[in-house]
């Protein structure tokens, strides 16, 4: 194995489990929400979540969420349950090597967007997608990558909701090795390409400027402008310039999390600043934990209801 692979993989390509110290809120949190069981199938893995929804939800229309990555989808429990008050059920999961699911690690990064297309195939295998005359996706970031590029897979997915997305693995990497010089940059590149053909042959060329042109699903995307994480000109704002009749919410300030309130972006920013500055006092897992017991995280993840009216808005 080459370098830039035994790299990628610390970087990147190994397991995410809870490790303790943060807190995931779970259905539990909400009063009334409901969540049943599910797990399915992903090329050998067993992939685990759940069936959201709070009483009396629509039956014409489920949503599938797609988590980032970092965790897995107890990361958006305050997004799967604001979708869940607007009326839609929701099918949420861990990704191959994410949490509650099965998988020694991720694989690579392409594998969000094939586990996104077997949770797809277990919904129709099952008659599960044909009880609803919609099923529309929503990710975030890595999700986001797989829910803007799976009307590659799946034409009968007629609306996607990419938040902070970005448009394929090349995009990713080239904007965070943005700062190196081209030709090394390039070399880099073309190796992590190599690794996620041999990973994921079928997914790793996929490229959301594709599935937009090919114009059998319709998108919202979301980004904020100052997104460290996912470069804003190289992903959503390179949409933007090509594709200019889809629906955007381009918005500043709020990093890589768009649909959080002002006040709980600036209050994760102030959390999670101020534990990256003094990191070294918080070396064991006990010490973490004590840090971020007294974090509120129903404010750490506040939902914008404006940003969500417009999402809704968009789906009908």
């Amino acid at each position: 194995m080459g370098l830039v692979s035994l790299l990628y993989r610390r970087l990147y390509v190994h397991r995410y489990d809870d490790e303790g110290w943060l807190k995931y809120l779970t259905a539990e949190d909400f009063p009334g929400l409901k969540a049943d069981p599910v797990s399915f199938d992903s090329d050998g893995n067993t992939l685990r979540g759940f069936f959201y929804s709070y009483p009396d939800c629509r039956q014409d229309a489920l949503i599938v969420f797609c988590h980032g990555i970092g965790g897995g989808h107890l990361s958006y429990t305050s997004e799967i349950a604001a979708i869940c008050r607007a009326g839609y059920p929701v099918l949420a999961y861990d990704n191959t090597g994410c949490f509650s699911s099965d998988g020694k690690d991720i694989g690579c990064l392409s594998r969000s967007l094939a586990d996104l297309d077997h949770a797809i195939r277990y919904l129709k295998a099952e008659g599960i997608f044909q009880k609803y005359a919609h099923v529309y996706v929503i990710g975030h970031s890595w999700g986001g990558f797989a829910a803007g590029n799976i009307s590659l897979y799946h034409e009968d997915i007629r609306k996607i909701v990419v938040i902070s997305g970005f448009l394929s693995v090349e995009s990713i990497l080239s904007g965070q090795l943005d700062s190196m010089k081209i030709p090394l940059r390039g070399l880099i590149v073309s190796r992590i390409k190599a690794f996620e053909r041999a990973h994921a042959p079928e997914y790793c060329a996929a490229d959301m400027t594709d599935a937009v042109r090919r114009g059998t699903a319709e998108y919202f995307l979301a980004q904020s402008e100052d997104d460290a994480m996912v470069s804003f000109p190289r992903n959503i704002g390179r949409l933007k310039e090509l594709f200019p009749d889809q629906s955007y919410l381009i918005c500043s300030g709020r990093g890589h999390n768009p649909n959080y309130t002002r006040d709980a972006v600036d209050y994760m920013r102030s959390v999670f600043g101020a534990f990256e500055r003094n990191k070294k006092q918080y070396a064991t897992p006990e010490q973490k934990k004590a840090y971020f017991a007294d974090t509120d995280w129903h404010r750490i993840t506040a939902q914008d209801p404006d940003f969500w009216s417009q999402v809704f808005a968009f789906l009908g």
